[in-house]
């Protein structure tokens, strides 16, 4: 039994490390999600933005959704605190967006959007977002990934319609290889900790079971 509380702390460590690595990233850039099948031609879809405040020293005041070409009837759900916009200044009829509310710190937020129909013939919706912060900064989440290159800094958030193809439904280039790499680094350095950690708990667990003798 003097050597399940060693364990169990060890595991614990890395547990813990493995916690931090998948916490890491949450906001880490504005995401698109849907909870229903999206397929080519579908009508009537609900998507969920997330999007993070990357400042310290600023807070997010405002964020407008641009969509693709050939999204039909976008519409932007009330979020508290916040008014929502069926058009941004100098938008088109494809843009959404939320003004009079705040980002801080390190949160994020997160934005509904319902569209009436989506194009046909396309394995993927590319949309742009705008963010803009009580400095003044305005951020375009709008650059593409591309294959055998490191992530933008600002990628676009991509939503993949069901029934792609195989090509055109993987992930996109780059899109998790700085992720991997830091969990990577992350969890070697939490098993190298653990380990070393394992023979010194050990001994105590040692000195206290002789004591209690």
């Amino acid at each position: 039994m003097t050597f399940l509380r060693p364990a169990r702390m060890a595991a614990a460590l890395l547990t813990a490390g493995l916690l931090m690595v998948t916490a890491a990233p949450a906001w880490a850039h504005v995401r698109v999600h849907s909870e229903d099948t999206v397929r080519p031609g579908a009508r009537d879809v609900r998507m969920t933005f997330r999007v993070p405040n990357e400042k310290d020293d600023a807070r997010t005041v405002g964020v407008w959704i641009v969509a693709p070409k050939g999204v039909r009837g976008m519409r932007a759900e009330q979020v508290k605190g916040w008014t929502a916009q069926q058009e941004a200044p100098g938008g088109g009829s494809g843009t959404v967006g939320w003004s009079g509310g705040a980002i801080s710190g390190e949160d994020g937020a997160v934005f509904v959007v319902h569209i009436d129909r989506v194009p046909t013939r396309v394995e993927e919706l590319a949309f742009v977002a705008k963010q803009r912060y009580d400095d003044g900064e305005v951020v375009f989440w709008d650059q593409p990934a591309e294959e055998g290159k490191p992530e933008p800094e600002h990628p676009a958030p991509v939503l993949s319609l069901s029934g792609a193809s195989h090509t055109e439904s993987a992930p996109h280039a780059g899109e998790n290889a700085p992720f991997a790499r830091t969990a990577a680094i992350v969890c070697s350095v939490v098993v190298l900790l653990a380990a070393a950690a394992l023979p010194t708990l050990r001994r105590m667990a040692r000195r206290r079971s002789a004591v209690s003798r």
